[in-house]
């Protein structure tokens, strides 16, 4: 699978680049994309041939050579099977999940510069090895506090300890948090409406009750002595012109609703018809 690679502007002028001849120029370049992470790679001309110049007439087999001469490839033989590394791969190739399909020795990983870059049998055991190394050190860790401090005065201990922050005041709780841990059935303490005590209706909404038949003094007097004792638990800020208009149209028992005539017509004929009494329109 080819992968995307980067090109340090000093290659053009990197001695062992510069010698090449143009095809091996563009055959190493082709191998970053087409090698692992690692910096390697199969040695197999003909493939590298149909990958990287697939509309060239170009033996790659003497290039691998010019490259190998170059110092610039190694090849070697691992599980009976052909592969090239790169040299300096991880000096100048990052990958940000690396991972090998190639595999390579010791020797030929340092020739590389990819000593960390790891297969995934590989990172395996090593997360199985990391793993056991960690399960045992918790064991001993176990071990050596459950030898010293028994699990009963281990929990003793931290009671006290609660009681012991409790009566010294632990200055990290709120009020509110001192407060229920000294009295666990204690609510939340409200915060009061911030209506002010002197509060009036503005001129507008000081008309807007007079529109809707009601005294804007006298209900303004009601309205500042009921708001005035209702807290208001989440603290809100409230929009008092909004709370003043819905009070002025709810009426508050402020003054007797008047009806409508046929509301009237119709509440009077409830009433005769239960007397027994029709009267006209009904």
């Amino acid at each position: 699978m080819a992968r995307i690679r980067s090109i340090h502007p000093g290659l053009w002028t990197d001695e062992a680049f510069a010698t090449l001849s143009m095809a091996a120029r563009v055959l190493i370049m082709g191998i970053w994309n087409h090698a692992d992470d690692g910096g390697g790679f199969e040695w197999k001309p003909l493939t590298l041939k149909m990958r990287i110049f697939p509309a060239d007439n170009v033996d790659v087999s003497a290039l691998l050579e010019e490259l190998s001469s170059s110092n610039l490839v190694l090849e070697y033989s691992e599980d009976g099977k052909r592969f090239g590394a790169v040299r300096n791969f991880g000096k100048w190739q990052r990958a940000q999940k690396p991972d090998r399909f190639c595999p390579m020795p010791p020797e030929v990983r340092e020739y590389a510069g990819t000593v960390h870059v790891l297969s995934k049998e590989e990172r395996k055991k090593n997360d199985t090895a990391t793993g056991s190394e960690a399960t045992e050190a918790v064991e001993n860790s176990d071990q050596s506090r459950t030898s010293t401090v028994p699990v009963a005065d281990f929990e003793n201990r931290r009671e006290e300890g609660r009681k012991v922050r409790k009566e010294e005041g632990n200055t990290s709780l709120t009020s509110f948090e001192s407060e229920r841990a000294q009295n666990p059935k204690s609510e939340k303490p409200k915060r009061a409406c911030r209506l002010p005590a002197d509060w009036q209706p503005s001129p507008e909404m000081a008309q807007f009750a007079r529109s809707n038949g009601v005294d804007p003094e006298q209900t303004a007097a009601v309205f500042r002595d009921y708001w005035l004792g209702v807290p208001d638990p989440k603290g809100r800020k409230t929009d008092w012109n909004a709370t003043w208009r819905n009070w002025v149209r709810r009426e508050d028992g402020m003054r007797t609703p008047t009806l409508s005539s046929k509301a009237q017509q119709r509440a009077d004929n409830a009433e005769a018809w239960k007397s027994g009494v029709m009267l006209e329109g009904y």
